[in-house]
Order: C-alpha cells, then sequence, then structure tokens
C-alpha cells in the first residue's frame, strides 16, 4: 500500500484547535539579552513567555509533553509518557506521519532481544557491540559511552514494540554472514516494510491518548524570562497561520541535517557535492536547541552513505550479488550495506551496477526485488542469458566484465574473498542475469545536540536547559539508525515520564 493511502492521518486543524479555547494565555514579554545566564531550574509560572527572538506568545493549547518529530524517535519518546496518563502530542512538520524513518530500508542493528532469541539467532550483547564499536571508532566516533548505551537498550525497545504494541518482524536467522549474523533484524514482510513495525505504534499511542498534529513546523521554542522552555511556536497551514502550544516538557526529534545543504557545506563539506536521498532532515531540531543555548556535537563526523535505491543496497545480505563499476570491474563487498556506496564516492566512480540472478529474485527478499525492479525499471536490465548481453545491455565492456566474474569465481572455488572480505552468499551467479544501477547518495548523519544521559539538552558549561530533551538523530547520539533511534526515543520518553512524576510528587 502507498505511503499517502496508508499512513496520512487527519489531525486536529490549526483553526480547530484555535477553536478550543485558551488554556494558556501569556501576555508579551521579552526574553532576558542572556538568558542562559539566569537560574536554569526556574518554574515560576507567574513570568511572561516569549518564543526566543520573537514576539509574545499566546497559547491555543497545553500539555504535558510536546513531541517535535513522528519518526521512530519521536513515537518511541511518546510510549512512557502516554503510559503514565500524560497528555502527550505529537507534531510533524510533513502532512504525513512516520519522517524520514518511513521511508527507510528498515534494516535494524540490533542483538539479544527475545525475538531474535526465540529464532535461533542469540548473540550476546557484548559480544555484538565489539562488532558495532570497531566499525564507529573507523568512522570517527569517540563519544562511545552514549552509542553503547542505546546498543544495549535497544533489545529492549524491540520487545516492547513487539509484545506490547504488536509490531512484527521477521525471521532473524535469514542473515547469513558472519559479520552480522544475529546482528540484523527486519520488518515481518522484509527490506522497506517500516509498516510492519510504526503502524501498530502509531495506532497503540493513538488509542492510548496521543494527539497527533499534521503540517506543524516548530519556529520557536518558547522560553520564560528564567530561561525555562514553556512550549514551542509552530507555523500551520502551509505558513498561514501561527500557533503556540505550550508544554511542561518539550522533546525535540526533529532528525538529522543530510537534507540541509547548508549545514552539510558548514559541517561535511567533502560531502556537499553529494546527492541527498532524503528530503526533510534540514536540521531543524539541531538549530531549535542551538537557538535556546544548546551545544552542538559531532556535526562534523561524517555518516555513510547509501544508494540511491536503500533497498538494494542490502541485497547482498540475502543472496549471492556481485558489484561492478560502470567498467565492470568489482570494487566493494555485496555483504556491507554502506560498502558501495562509499567506495563510489570516495573514488567517484558516478555509479555501480548490482548484478543478480534468480536465486535473489525468488528468495526471502522477493517482496524488495519486486518493488524496487517495478519501480526502477529504467535502471534495470535483463534478464540476460549470457554475460556478454548482461554487458552490452548494461554499456560495460564484455570483455573486463567477464574478467571479474573469472576472478570471482576463483574467489568462490578458494573459498575466501582476497580482494574485499566477502563472507555472506559467497557463491556463483548463474544466468539468467539481471542488474541494477545505482548512484551513491547522503541519508544520514551523526553529530548533533549535546544531551546528558537522560537526553536533556545541555547549555553552556554542561548545564541542562530546563524543559527541554532530543533524541534520535537530531541529538549526537554516535549511532545512526533506526535501532538507535528508537532506543533513544524510548530512554528519553522514560526520563520525562519520571521528571513529571518527580515534579508532581
Amino acid at each position: 500500500m502507498e505511503r499517502r493511502a496508508f499512513f496520512k492521518l487527519a489531525g486536529i486543524s490549526a483553526a480547530s484547535l484555535a477553536a478550543l479555547g485558551a488554556l494558556g494565555a501569556c501576555d508579551a514579554g521579552i526574553v532576558e539579552d542572556n538568558p542562559l545566564m539566569g537560574a536554569l531550574e526556574s518554574d515560576d509560572a507567574s513570568e511572561s513567555l516569549s518564543p526566543a527572538g520573537s514576539p509574545a506568545v499566546s497559547f491555543s493549547a497545553e500539555v504535558d509533553v510536546l513531541i517535535v518529530g513522528s519518526g521512530v524517535a519521536g513515537l518511541s519518546a511518546a510510549i512512557a509518557p502516554v503510559k503514565a496518563g500524560r497528555s502527550v502530542m505529537i507534531v510533524d512538520k510533513l502532512e504525513l506521519l512516520g519522517g524520514e524513518s518511513y521511508e527507510s530500508n528498515g534494516v535494524i542493528c540490533v542483538a539479544g532481544s527475545d525475538v531474535q532469541r526465540a529464532a535461533g539467532a542469540d548473540r550476546s550483547i557484548d559480544e555484538a557491540w565489539q562488532v558495532v564499536q570497531k566499525k564507529l571508532s573507523e568512522v570517527g566516533v569517540v563519544e562511545l559511552a552514549l552509542a553503547q548505551r542505546l546498543f544495549e537498550a535497544a533489545p529492549r525497545w524491540v520487545d516492547l514494540l513487539a509484545s506490547e504494541y504488536g509490531a512484527q518482524f521477521s525471521d532473524p536467522s535469514i542473515v547469513e554472514s558472519d559479520d552480522v549474523k544475529g546482528l540484523i533484524l527486519l520488518p515481518k514482510n522484509g527490506l522497506g516494510d517500516m509498516e510492519s513495525i510504526m503502524v501498530p505504534l502509531r495506532d497503540g499511542l493513538l488509542d492510548a491518548g496521543a494527539v497527533f498534529h499534521t503540517d506543524y513546523r516548530a519556529t520557536a521554542v518558547i522560553l520564560s524570562e528564567a530561561a525555562v522552555v514553556r512550549g514551542v511556536r509552530f507555523s500551520v497551514a502551509k505558513g498561514t497561520s501561527t500557533v503556540d502550544v505550550g508544554a511542561r516538557r518539550v522533546v525535540v526529534a526533529a532528525g538529522g541535517f543530510s537534507s540541509s545543504q547548508p549545514l552539510v557545506h558548514s559541517y561535511l563539506p567533502d560531502q556537499e557535492r553529494i546527492a541527498c536521498y532524503t528530503t526533510a532532515s534540514m536540521g531543524e531540531g539541531q538549530m531549535l536547541c542551538e537557538a535556546v543555548g544548546g551545544q552542538l556535537e559531532g556535526m562534523d563526523v561524517a555518516a555513510p552513505l547509501t544508494s540511491d535505491i536503500p533497498q538494494a543496497a542490502a541485497w547482498g545480505l540475502f543472496g549471492p550479488t556481485l558489484i561492478v563499476d560502470a567498467l565492470g570491474n568489482r570494487f566493494a563487498r555485496e555483504d556491507s550495506i554502506d560498502a558501495a556506496a562509499n567506495a563510489c564516492a570516495a573514488d567517484e566512480r558516478g555509479y555501480w551496477w548490482t548484478i543478480f540472478d534468480e536465486e535473489l529474485v525468488n528468495g526471502g527478499q522477493s517482496r524488495s526485488l519486486a518493488q524496487v525492479t517495478s519501480g526502477n525499471s529504467r535502471r534495470v536490465v535483463g534478464p540476460c542469458n549470457d554475460l556478454a548481453a548482461l554487458a552490452a545491455q548494461a554499456g560495460i565492456p564484455s570483455e573486463t566484465l567477464e574478467g571479474t566474474f573469472a576472478r570471482f569465481d576463483a574467489a568462490i572455488e578458494a573459498g575466501k574473498d582476497e580482494d574485499f572480505g566477502r563472507t555472506s552468499f559467497l557463491q556463483k551467479l548463474n544466468p539468467p542475469y539481471y542488474a541494477i544501477k545505482q548512484m551513491p547518495v547522503r541519508y544520514k548523519t551523526r553529530g548533533g545536540v549535546r544531551t546528558d544521559e537522560d537526553g536533556r539538552v545541555l547549555g553552556s558549561l554542561d548545564a541542562a536547559i530546563s524543559g527541554i530533551y532530543c533524541c534520535g538523530a537530531s541529538a549526537a547520539i554516535g549511532m545512526a539508525g533506526i535501532a538507535a533511534s528508537g532506543a533513544s526515543g524510548m530512554l528519553v520518553g522514560e526520563a520525562v515520564a519520571a521528571s513529571l512524576e518527580g515534579d508532581d510528587a
């Protein structure tokens, strides 16, 4: 089912929200010249409010928890507050819920969950973390403590979604690569099926009383004169109206900044001329938090690239494939999701072909193959009964392609890929052959807002800014991906619920 048909949510319009009446109204106020130098923990409700750098506020609604962003992190952050009986509002700037998470390939990096154990794909968290830690260190992630905490929390997040919300996952044992066996989980219907995870969670939150609104673009955080966060100002109705929502706690879960050319230019200039797959990851979450004094970190740590057809980047984990460049040369291992895109961009190869056969077409990811090839038919060649026909259709020198296949077949006979270290599905491809053309793109970022272990946004001297939290790709969590964002949101939601309980004790 198309996302637009399934995940559109008719929330309360801006006009009807305003018609609910002024649940909290404030006279015009002025933010102090340097509000963060004040007492950050002040909670004097009599103080006048103002969005940072803007005129006066009039709340159209007030809630206990306001979550900016409806991706995996935002939805997960709502779980604990909703369970605790708190009023929770989740907003998204798009007309659709789900954020960039909904468009992901669905590959979840997690180990040690009950879902995996039940399927016999058990791998200790400690052992799996050593694999993940090595990869993070190789790409320049220094602050690994939070990344490890999220990795260790990820199995609990998976089991929570499965047991309490009915999220469904595929058989974990289908992953055969020694490197990632017991370390990868997919949604029920395989690659790209985020509906099986996100829709049950969304519906469960709705049933429990959470309120959703779309077309709400955050433009300012509302502060008291003592720099206590009191809510968020939104541009709604395509920018024709403004709504102020008051909240005791604000959670920023607005995604990364891979779509923002200015931010990529500033922090990741080596990637600025690489195309981008995402469209909504504009860094608004980071900028909102920075506007109230939040500190950013790790923004210059480059995240991996992927294919502009993200599901195809993962096919090598589930069946035999061969990756070649425009000249027919193999240049990366096929059982690593990011390897081809990273190598293609680094060597300025332009594009690459993933070659596959009927085993992949009819295998466990047949749904993904059918969906991707039908939706990208102009990128697909085949079926071809021999390598000469494949080379002709793909515009590759036939002699080079045949030489690449001969070398790959020799590696298979030897039982070891000396060139690139492939371990999964190291086996021959048989005619008829197919191939799909891909290009490297940006799709996620690693850096973001500096937070404490509860997700509270940290200002100067690492002092927590009262009332505002950050999670998922908006925060500097070290890791990037569905499981890390989900675990981050879950933990922040638990911290928010606990802090509200403490206030009301």
